[in-house]
């Protein structure tokens, strides 16, 4: 009698234990999903509220697995908020400094986990990049992302950010391998989902994002590959905020005849002095006002090339210390505007990234945060490019200050002095 009174009250204990189990992996599930949705949608405050209960969890539970990935999945979390567009540098540093030690407590926790070396790389680059001290590394200590990858180079976590490194390159185009890296991770995804019923998310939105993004960092983007890309991206989620705005940047956009306006010199820049001869020159800026808009005729030296780029970066207070620090090399200036015209044309239409972003929008590559209400037309020259922005997304005061650059769809070139007093 004594005996089954044993065996039974272990086999509740045993009962009892598998609920709390259950329990925790449900709770994780649920705000799994919760975060993945928030940030599928850009929503910064239901990512913070997800954020919030997954570090809740990886402090109540007693399951070490379930710390581990209720730390990383908030680490995750941080990482795509920083390029939400919402978070100003003071917030951004905030935000990393607690992400990187969640994502450090995860490798701690499961030397093994591949998943967290690579989100553990991917915040202590950012914070360093963004001149945020971070704990050094003991000697011996591998190299963050270069070990994520020994351990499982095909988990969608690993791949997708070896991707967007291996994929980067601030001299041009895409390498064809960071393409294909991406091509592979989404057929991989696409058989998961099919074999295993699983809902569309995170890693599966952000990798056909990135498929499309890759492409149109190519010297020829093809426009027809990328509207398919994006249309199916639309279908398996409508609510995918990035989504929406490569769905903007692919559409086919007519250019606007040129306006019927009085143009005042504006800018002027010495011919010959951008970073490469074979890239667009820019060699004057010329200025007009037509009711509610600004427009700005950007001359080239050369008759521009089938795909380019345009910048006009504007601090609106004029204020040195304000803003972004524009890319341009050796400039001081900061921003708190940016208009972007990123284009590839054929004949009168055109397609790329056009709009209005601020500071924040421009951290997180948010290029038409505040407006993609941008006009372009083409001077009859074939060397000047008009861009109608409107004055309410500018917002100029009298102390504005704006410097004007050119280059390729792809990379900075040349930019026109900066001019004080820009409204």
């Amino acid at each position: 009698m004594l005996g089954g009174m044993k065996q039974l009250a272990l086999l509740l204990f045993l009962f009892i234990l598998s609920c709390n189990v259950s329990a925790a992996d449900r709770e994780l599930s649920f705000a799994r999903d919760m975060m993945e949705d928030a940030v599928i949608r850009n929503d910064v405050e239901g990512i913070a509220l997800a954020r919030a209960r997954l570090v809740r969890i990886a402090a109540e539970t007693g399951d070490r697995t379930v710390e581990r990935d209720a730390r990383y999945l908030a680490a995750v979390s941080s990482m795509f908020e920083l390029f939400s567009g919402s978070l100003d540098l003071p917030a951004a540093a905030k935000l990393m400094t607690v992400a990187v030690r969640q994502a450090d407590r995860v490798v701690e926790i499961d030397p093994k986990f591949a998943d967290g070396w690579m989100i553990s790389a991917m915040l202590r680059g950012s914070a360093q990049r963004a001149g945020i001290a971070v704990p050094k590394d003991p000697e011996g200590a591998p190299n963050r992302f270069a070990h994520a990858i020994e351990l499982d180079a095909k988990s969608p976590g690993v791949a997708f950010f070896a991707g967007v490194i291996r994929s980067s390159n601030p001299l041009g185009a895409a390498p064809p391998e960071g393409v294909q890296m991406f091509d592979d991770l989404v057929a991989r995804l696409d058989a998961d989902r099919a074999a295993t019923g699983r809902r569309f998310g995170l890693w599966d939105a952000q990798a056909r994002a990135w498929q499309i993004f890759v492409r149109m960092a190519q010297d020829e983007p093809r426009a027809d590959t990328m509207r398919t890309m994006a249309a199916r991206l639309m279908e398996l989620r409508p609510d995918f905020a990035q989504g929406q705005d490569l769905v903007g940047y692919v559409t086919e956009r007519c250019f606007v005849a040129a306006p019927a306006v009085t143009w005042k010199p504006f800018l002027t820049d010495a011919v010959g002095d951008g970073k490469s001869p074979k890239n667009p020159d820019v060699i004057a800026v010329d200025r007009a006002e037509d009711g509610d808009r600004w427009w700005y005729r950007v001359a080239f030296h050369d008759p521009l090339p089938p795909s380019f780029g345009v910048n006009i970066v504007v601090n609106r207070s004029g204020d040195p210390a304000t803003g972004m620090k524009w890319w341009g090399n050796g400039s001081t200036a900061r921003f708190d505007r940016l208009v972007t015209a990123w284009i590839t044309r054929s004949g009168d239409r055109y397609f790329g990234r056009a709009g209005v972003t601020d500071d924040p929008g421009s951290r997180g590559a948010r290029l038409t945060k505040i407006s993609s209400d941008i006009q372009l037309a083409i001077a009859d020259d074939n060397r000047s490019v008009m861009i109608g922005v409107p004055k309410s997304a500018l917002e100029l005061t009298d102390a504005s200050t704006i410097v004007v650059a050119g280059g390729t769809h792809l990379v900075w070139n040349d930019d026109a002095a900066s001019a004080a007093n820009s409204r």
